[in-house]
């Protein structure tokens, strides 16, 4: 259900996309430090959109890559502590004897 759910979107962004680029395709000129170039509108809109999700993941590494290290620890000291009480089980049962 869910990969016809991700293809529907994906064909609804992809007709959003086809229909952006139909109606914005006048041509501008981008003014960059290094120069000037000619393209289409609709162009310069995909850039920013890529150019903007390329910025936001690399604003959230640091965080994930926290929250992934601290959840490694946690697994770890998790594992250690279930094993310290299957042996303190053991004992109690040996104890029992």
């Amino acid at each position: 259900m869910s990969r016809v759910l991700y293809l529907a979107i994906a064909i609804i962004f992809a007709l959003v996309g086809l229909a952006l680029h139909v109606r914005n395709d006048t041509y501008v000129v981008v003014d960059y430090v290094l120069g000037t170039v000619e393209t289409s509108l609709s162009w310069v809109i995909v850039a920013a959109l890529v150019g903007g999700a390329l910025l936001g993941v690399l604003g959230m590494t640091s965080s994930v890559l926290r929250v992934r290290y601290a959840n490694g620890r946690l697994t770890r000291r998790n594992e250690q502590i279930e094993r310290e009480i299957a042996n303190l089980r053991a004992l109690t049962l040996k104890d029992a004897d």
